[in-house]
C-alpha cells in the first residue's frame, strides 16, 4: 500500500500605492511613488509596511545647445538616477506563530510543536540607489545602457541559527527537530554594475542579410554588512549531508556571502620524517611512536597548513582553528550575449553566456576520490594516488607490536619515488579525514556556454495564402549544444543549494543540464 501525504494552507496580501508623475518638454521628467503593503505572512503587530520611491531623468539630447550636434553619430542620450525601496515578504505563512507537526510515536500518531514564535517578524525592505546612462548612436543602431547600483537588504528575512544543543540546529534531525525562530537578523550589502548594448550590425531591407547583437554583462559585489547587531556574528552553511558536522560555508560580517571555508592542502607526508617535521593532526599518536596504518596518519596521507591556534598563532597542531576562507562562488562577472541573423525567409539565433571567477565546491569528487571503501566507484585520477615502497627489503619482523609487513612498518614505508600523487593513499576508514571540507576540491567555476540556438525558416506567403494562412515557420531548437569550462563536474551552473539554506556554489550530484534538440512549427491564421 501507498501513503500519499498533502498539506494546504491559505495566505493574503494588499497593497495600496499611488504615483505622480511629472515630464517637461521631454526633457526633465521625474516620478515618487509610494506603497502600503500586508501580508498576512506576518503577525497582526507587523503586517502592514510602507515603501517610498522616487526617480528623474534628464534627456540631454533634446536640450537646445545639443542642437548643434550631428544627430547622426548621437541620436539620443539621457540620464537617469533613482532611489527606492521594495518590500520581500516571501516567508513561508504564519511562521510568525507557533505551529504544531504531526509525529508518530510508540503510541500512536502525535503532536509536538514545529517552531518557535515569532510574532514581531516584519518586512524585509531592500533600499537601492542607481545611476543610469542610456546613449543611441547612428540613429539608434548601436544602443548603450550603463547601470550602477548600490542595493542595501536589510531586517533581512532568515531563522536564526541557534547552536546544536537547542536541537534546533541544521544538523539537528529535520523529522523532529524544533524550528528555530525566523526573524529579521540581518543587513547585505550589493553594489554593481550593468552594461548592455544592442547594435544592428547589418542592415537590408531587401531581403539580404541582417545582423543584430546584444550583449549585457554584470559586475556584482555583496558583503554582510551587521547580523544581528552582534559584532562576531557569523552564518553558517552546511551541505546535504546533515548530521557529519561538515560545514562547507562562512559569511562573515565584511566580508562576501556564502564563502567557502575549510583547510588548506600542504601536499602529502612522504615518510616518518615528514610526518614528525609536520604540524600533528587529530590522530597523530600521542607518545608520536605507536603509529597504525588504520587507525593514525600514515605515508600519503593529506597534510595541511597550520594556519592559526586557539590564540591566533600557528600552534604546530591541525585543528578547527586552522579552517579558513578557501574561495568564493560568487562570480565576478556574468555576461551573455545573443546574435540574430536573417536572411531571406532563414534566420538564426545564437544564445550564449557564462560566469567568470567564481569557485564550486564539488563535492561529488570527495566522494568519488576518498578511497576509503573497497565498495565505491572512483574517479580516473585516483591511480595516480599516492602509493606507497619500502625503504629496506631486507628488513625482517616478527609481529612484535602488531607489524607483520614492510608496510605495516612505519620506519620502513614512504612514497614511491618521482610520483605526484593527485590523491592520498587508499584505506578504509580514512582515519586522517582525508576528504574533510579542503581546498583540495574546490575548482574553477568559470565557464562559457552555447546556451540556445535557433534555426527558422519561414515559407513564402504566396504558399502559405493558398491554405488560408498567414505564417508558417518550422523551427529547429537545441539547447545547452556546447560547454567550455575546466570545471571537472559534470555541470558548471550549480547556483544555490536547495536542500539547506546559506549554500551557493556546492555540487553534490546536481543533475546537469541536458542537451536538448527539439523541432517546432509555428501556424498564424
Amino acid at each position: 500500500s501507498m501513503k500519499v501525504g498533502y498539506n494546504f494552507g491559505s495566505a493574503a496580501m494588499a497593497s495600496f500605492f499611488t504615483r505622480l508623475t511629472y515630464n517637461y518638454d521631454n526633457r526633465y521628467m521625474a516620478t515618487y511613488t509610494y506603497r502600503y503593503d500586508g501580508s498576512s505572512n506576518f503577525g497582526p503587530r507587523r503586517r502592514w509596511a510602507g515603501f517610498h520611491a522616487a526617480a528623474a531623468s534628464w534627456r540631454f539630447t533634446n536640450e537646445q545647445f545639443f542642437k548643434n550636434w550631428n544627430a547622426d553619430v548621437i541620436s539620443d542620450g539621457k540620464i537617469r538616477i533613482g532611489w527606492g525601496q521594495t518590500g520581500n515578504s516571501d516567508i513561508p505563512g504564519y511562521r510568525w506563530g507557533s505551529a504544531i507537526s504531526r509525529m508518530p510515536t510508540g503510541l500512536g500518531a502525535g503532536y509536538r510543536q514545529y517552531n518557535i514564535a515569532n510574532p514581531y517578524i516584519q518586512w524585509e525592505t531592500q533600499t537601492q540607489w542607481n545611476f543610469g546612462l542610456d546613449m543611441g548612436f547612428f540613429n539608434e543602431r548601436i544602443k548603450l545602457t550603463v547601470e550602477l547600483y548600490d542595493k542595501k537588504s536589510s531586517n533581512m528575512l532568515m531563522n536564526m541559527q541557534l547552536p546544536t544543543y537547542m536541537g534546533s540546529s541544521e544538523l539537528s534531525n529535520p523529522s523532529s527537530r524544533l524550528e528555530p525562530p525566523m526573524g529579521n537578523y540581518g543587513t547585505i550589502d550589493n553594489k554593481g554594475l550593468e552594461i548592455a548594448v544592442s547594435t544592428r550590425n547589418l542592415e537590408n531591407r531587401n531581403g539580404g542579410l541582417e545582423w543584430e547583437t546584444d550583449f549585457q554583462i554584470s559586475f556584482n559585489r555583496n558583503k554582510l554588512v551587521a547580523l544581528d547587531g552582534t559584532e562576531n556574528a557569523h552564518i553558517e552553511g552546511y551541505a546535504q549531508w546533515i548530521g557529519t558536522g561538515e560545514l562547507v560555508s562562512l559569511s562573515r560580517i565584511g566580508e562576501p556571502l556564502y564563502s567557502f571555508y575549510g583547510y588548506v592542502t600542504d601536499g602529502y607526508y612522504k615518510d616518518l620524517a615528514d610526518i614528525q617535521n609536520s604540524p600533528k593532526g587529530g590522530k597523530y599518536p600521542a607518545d608520536g611512536k605507536s603509529f597504525n596504518r588504520n587507525n593514525t596518519v600514515w605515508a600519503g596521507d593529506q597534510k595541511f597548513l597550520d594556519i592559526s591556534g586557539p590564540d591566533g598563532v600557528p600552534d604546530n597542531v591541525i585543528d578547527e582553528y586552522d579552517r579558513q576562507v578557501i574561495g568564493s562562488p560568487m562570480p565576478k562577472f556574468t555576461f551573455g550575449m545573443t546574435n540574430t541573423f536573417r536572411y531571406r525567409n532563414f534566420d538564426l539565433s545564437i544564445f550564449i553566456n557564462g560566469s567568470y571567477g567564481n569557485k564550486i565546491y564539488n563535492r561529488t569528487a570527495a566522494g568519488l576520490s576518498n578511497m576509503n571503501t573497497a565498495w565505491d566507484n572512483q574517479l580516473q585520477y585516483i591511480k595516480d594516488r599516492a602509493q606507497l615502497e619500502v625503504i629496506n627489503p631486507n628488513t625482517t619482523y616478527d609481529g612484535a607490536n602488531g607489524v607483520w609487513n614492510w608496510y605495516d612498518d612505519i620506519g620502513n614505508v614512504r612514497i614511491i619515488n618521482g610520483t605526484a600523487p593527485t590523491a592520498p593513499r587508499a584505506i578504509r576508514g580514512d582515519p586522517n579525514d582525508n576528504d574533510r571540507v579542503s581546498n583540495r576540491y574546490i575548482e574553477n567555476g568559470s565557464y562559457l556556454r552555447i546556451k540556445n540556438v535557433t534555426i527558422g525558416y519561414t515559407l513564402p506567403q504566396m504558399l502559405t495564402q493558398k491554405v488560408k494562412l498567414s505564417t508558417v515557420r518550422a523551427y529547429v531548437n537545441i539547447q545547452n549544444l556546447w560547454t567550455l569550462t575546466k570545471y571537472t563536474g559534470y555541470d558548471p551552473e550549480v547556483g544555490v543549494n536547495t536542500m539547506t539554506p546559506n549554500v551557493y556554489g556546492l555540487d553534490y550530484g546536481r543533475y546537469p543540464s541536458p542537451a536538448v534538440f527539439s523541432f517546432g512549427l509555428n501556424l498564424s491564421f
